[in-house]
């Protein structure tokens, strides 16, 4: 029989207890520890001696798998700080934001955070004290009576029957069904998979089941004809009595509707229908419309605010007729109709004005201005979905530091396109060759060796060329609009936004006729991490050491020294007579003889090559090239040449590394934004929440390849039409009070810029998650889904981190004993404080296993560079020729372990002013093959393996 893990019987605390423990017993003695935690009526009374001598007996003085042990610890941790919760003086008591930023604000009644709300939510979820249907007890002891239920229905005998079953999976339980009742939901809060006491801390302070969480939003009012319709009822019933004249019509609203009823029903309707500068045609325009809402009744423009502004601003007919008389005789005119008579084409303070659909002002009518508005006094309450709380920032911000993410995506000068009849093997040869189908017609190698040069001088680098050239040919977009404004590089608009599969730098047709159809481009889905499996398929070692390198390294921007003169020795090309002979009949189109320069010569430069008495480990010597080069130091791109092709990869966000943002409490704000964005045009979303790059027009105009051919000028093709602008333009025409670069709003308490990039476009792809809507997304990452994967609640527990301990220790300030003690007591006649501090050096050690993380970088990167050398080797007595072994490649490169740990791209709040990494567990192979079999003889659904 297999180990058996069950929790038996109901919870208690004693001045020196831990909140639970566990019985594990072998087939010799079922009962072994049972009997020793649990009283003669069920309840247990488990002191910190008890739960040494069960990590002694059980794991031996560390000689058993502390790993195991680790799992099991924390599960009963968890419930150790449900049980801590609901004590009178609770350790989480009197703890707000002000004492950690990482804490979750909980308000009371009077909408003021607490610093006793935390323990009482923890509490009122646990509900060992209600047992309410919605608490992890009562829904345990709902388990329980179908449980019992079954077993009446099945066994068809009575409740002696059910009560004897009990007695049977619960021997030392010496009490009435009560007590045994007990045991049942005990067992079954520390075991069932959904219910267990870390599956709903995790639900509550992590992600576990659920997704992202803010709880502390404002609420605000959905806006549609009969929404609006509602406010103007409540506007007439409320203000039925105002009498309207000659004199009032010019006179403040709050002479008259001086209820706050009153107030509250005319700053409702300004707000739906477009906020202060709809009902203020002396506003300045001079930048565009801005919505800018009401958010109290002492607003200095609602108090000086007429009655002639208002009802001109929400009836056609009374701005026409100035109606005179009580609101309540004009109550026909005060209609959903003579709102949207309103038309804000007749208006020049809207003339570049674009709402959320993205629909201009010359189409619109004043109820479409804006979607949603804030309601007066709104208590923070609202969820909003994919906005993070305090808690679940910290396990990103954990997970950031450890993992280091980077997002990545890339154009590749596919070998399958260049000739589909040919293989390339990168491991025997990196050359020319390889890059050109020797075979194609003369026109066709024009266009091909053209294209490139126009792409790469267009798309990727802004300086090409070397001393020894003499005859300029003219980069084609020195006059094309930069797609920078709405957050893109013009390089991922090949691939992203509203340009997807057109160069349309290069002209119209270029896609379909040009270097297009030789290009893959590739938007990667998963993220690159230290721990990234090489072997899963969308990085490999080159790609994974390249990119770490250059974002931890001293790098300088690559400027190819063009050579000119070509032949079968520098370009592996056999039939070269063949070939030179097309060269030369294409000698006359510039463009074509610098991109077919530009090409072998990255290439050569790209292939790994090395004198043969040269040795290098890695990247170690002063002298030994870089497997990659830097072609756009700006804008993060590198290249590299890879199994399936010549690749221009991007890191993306890169003008976001080593930038941070902190700002002060605008929850106010990201609330608004969020609503806002939820109802905006899907197809916008991307660009509002994408963080807009800066333009230096400088770098983006007159680049040039110098050719030494003496040939002629080459005609520089007409740049299409640049897509992406039209959406700026729209974007900056929505005119939100807070601007409309949503980057800095959505998820603001992530100071790390990078980091909350990924953050929000996976925010994004939450908001876009139809097959429609998805072709829209700028990025496929997920790094939320990335983050829960590490604290797992499935059956067998997945990748049970670390996360509670630390966090917990995070937001009390303690850690090591002083954590644990806050929990059982470490202190006392039976505590052996040998036991404890080895008990905690596990905890320890396996915090500790963070260095797992790069140690394992390390090896793998060690691995790759014998396995290059090992293939040189072998690739060197295979071949025969010196030209064949000249193109062999034969270095890797060797990323130093300090440069990692140095690097301040991936810093948070977390590791700001502390000496120590917070650490993630990850529970080790072995665990998964030595299965634990959670209460096999009761076998209810809560079981865990």
């Amino acid at each position: 029989m297999k180990k058996l893990l069950s929790l038996i019987g109901a919870f208690t605390l004693t001045a020196s207890a831990t909140s639970v423990l566990i019985s594990c017993s072998n087939k010799d003695d079922d009962d072994k520890y049972g009997n020793i935690f649990i009283n003669d009526d069920g309840d247990f009374k488990i002191t910190t001696e008890d739960l040494l001598n069960w990590y002694n007996d059980t794991y031996g003085r560390l000689g058993k798998d502390p790993q195991k042990f680790l799992v099991e610890f924390y599960n009963i941790f968890a419930v150790a700080v449900y049980e801590n919760a609901s004590t009178e003086n609770s350790v989480f008591k009197g703890k707000t934001t002000k004492s950690n930023g990482y804490i979750n604000e909980y308000l009371n009644d009077e909408g003021i955070e607490d610093g006793n709300q935390f323990a009482k939510s923890l509490e009122t979820q646990y509900g060992k004290k209600s047992k309410a249907a919605n608490t992890i007890y009562g829904r345990a002891n709902n388990e329980m009576e179908n449980a019992r239920k079954e077993y009446l229905d099945n066994k068809k005998q009575g409740t002696k029957a059910w009560v004897k079953y009990l007695k049977g999976q619960f021997p030392w339980v010496n009490g009435d069904q009560t007590a045994l009742e007990n045991a049942w939901i005990s067992n079954y809060i520390l075991t069932d998979s959904t219910n267990s006491a870390y599956a709903n801390l995790s639900k509550t302070l992590g992600f576990g089941a659920t997704d992202s969480t803010w709880s502390n939003g404002y609420n605000t009012i959905k806006v549609n004809d009969t929404e609006i319709s509602a406010l103007l009822a409540t506007f007439l019933s409320v203000n039925a009595d105002v009498n309207i004249d000659n004199t009032s019509l010019n006179e403040p609203v709050i002479k008259q509707a001086t209820s706050e009823s009153q107030k509250t029903s005319i700053i409702n309707l300004i707000n739906v229908l477009g906020g202060k500068n709809a009902f203020n045609s002396t506003t300045d325009t001079t930048d565009g419309f801005k919505i800018d809402f009401i958010e109290n009744i002492n607003d200095t423009f609602f108090t000086n605010l007429t009655w002639n502004t208002f009802l001109s601003g929400i009836s056609l007919s009374f701005a026409n007729n100035k109606m005179l008389g009580k609101i309540s005789e004009m109550k026909d005119i005060f209609t959903i109709s003579n709102v949207t008579a309103i038309k804000l084409d007749q208006k020049n303070e809207y003339k570049d004005f674009y709402n959320y659909e993205g629909i201009s002002s010359r189409n619109l009518n004043k109820t479409q201005i804006v979607s949603v508005a804030p309601i007066l006094n709104s208590k923070k309450d609202n969820q909003k979905i994919n906005i993070l709380s305090n808690s679940q920032r910290y396990l990103i911000d954990n997970y950031f530091e450890a993992k280091k993410p980077v997002a990545t995506s890339e154009i590749v000068l596919d070998f399958s396109k260049i000739n589909s009849s040919s293989t390339p093997d990168i491991n025997k040869e990196i050359s020319p060759a390889q890059f050109v189908n020797t075979s194609s017609t003369v026109d066709e190698l024009i266009k091909y060796f053209e294209g490139f040069y126009n792409f790469y001088t267009a798309y990727i680098s802004n300086s090409v060329g070397g001393s020894n050239n003499k005859q300029s040919a003219t980069s084609i977009y020195s006059n094309a609009e930069t797609s920078s404004t709405t957050g893109l590089t013009d390089f991922e608009t090949f691939y992203r936004g509203a340009n997807k599969g057109n160069l349309w730098k290069l002209g119209q047709n270029q896609t379909d006729t040009g270097i297009g159809s030789f290009l893959t481009a590739k938007n990667n889905e998963k993220l690159l991490t230290l721990d990234y499996d090489t072997t899963a398929g969308t990085y490999s070692n080159l790609a994974k050491y390249s990119v770490y390198d250059f974002l931890t390294s001293e790098n300088t921007q690559y400027e190819p020294q063009i050579k000119t003169d070509w032949d079968s020795s520098t370009t592996n090309i056999d039939n070269w007579d063949t070939f030179k002979g097309k060269m030369e009949k294409m000698k006359d189109n510039a463009n074509a003889v610098a991109g077919m320069n530009l090409l072998f010569t990255l290439v050569n430069d790209l292939g790994r090559h090395l004198p043969e008495s040269t040795t290098v480990k890695g990247n170690t010597s002063a002298e030994a090239p870089k497997p990659y080069k830097v072609l756009n130091d700006k804008d993060g791109i590198i290249a590299f040449i890879d199994t399936d092709g010549l690749h221009f990869m991007k890191i993306d966000g890169y003008s976001l590394f080593n930038s941070e943002t902190k700002t002060e409490n605008k929850d106010k704000e990201q609330s608004m934004a969020y609503d806002l964005l939820s109802k905006t045009n899907k197809e916008l979303v991307p660009y509002l929440l994408n963080p807009k790059i800066k333009s230096d027009k400088s770098t983006t105009q007159n680049s040039i390849v110098k050719v030494d051919n003496g040939a002629e000028s080459a005609t520089t093709p007409t740049p299409g039409t640049n897509a992406d602008i039209s959406k700026q333009e729209i974007i900056e025409g929505m005119g939100t009070s807070f601007g409309n670069d949503y980057s800095k709003i959505i998820n603001y308490s992530i100071t790390n810029d990078y980091e909350r990039f990924l953050v929000n476009n996976t925010v994004a792809k939450g908001m876009l998650s139809s097959d429609n809507d998805k072709n829209n997304l700028f990025y496929n990452f997920d790094i939320l889904a990335d983050a829960k994967s590490t604290i797992s609640t499935s059956e067998n527990f997945g990748l049970l981190s670390q996360w509670l301990w630390i966090y917990l220790g995070e937001i009390l300030g303690k850690d090591g004993e002083e954590l644990f003690g806050s929990f059982f007591a470490t202190d006392g006649e039976n505590v052996d404080k040998k036991a404890v501090a080895e008990l905690l050096s596990v905890i320890e050690t396996q915090q500790n296993k963070i260095s797992e993380f790069t140690m394992n970088f390390n090896d793998q990167n060690d691995k790759w560079i014998e396995s290059v050398k090992d293939n040189y080797n072998k690739q060197y007595h295979d071949l025969e020729t010196k030209v064949s072994r000249k193109f062999i490649p034969n270095y890797a490169i060797e990323v130093p372990l300090e440069n990692i740990d140095s690097s301040k791209i991936w810093i948070t709040e977390i590791s700001k002013g502390k000496t120590n990494s917070i650490f993630i567990y990850k529970v080790s192979d072995y665990f998964y093959n030595d299965e634990i079999i959670i209460n096999s003889l009761n076998k209810h659904k809560g079981g865990v393996k």
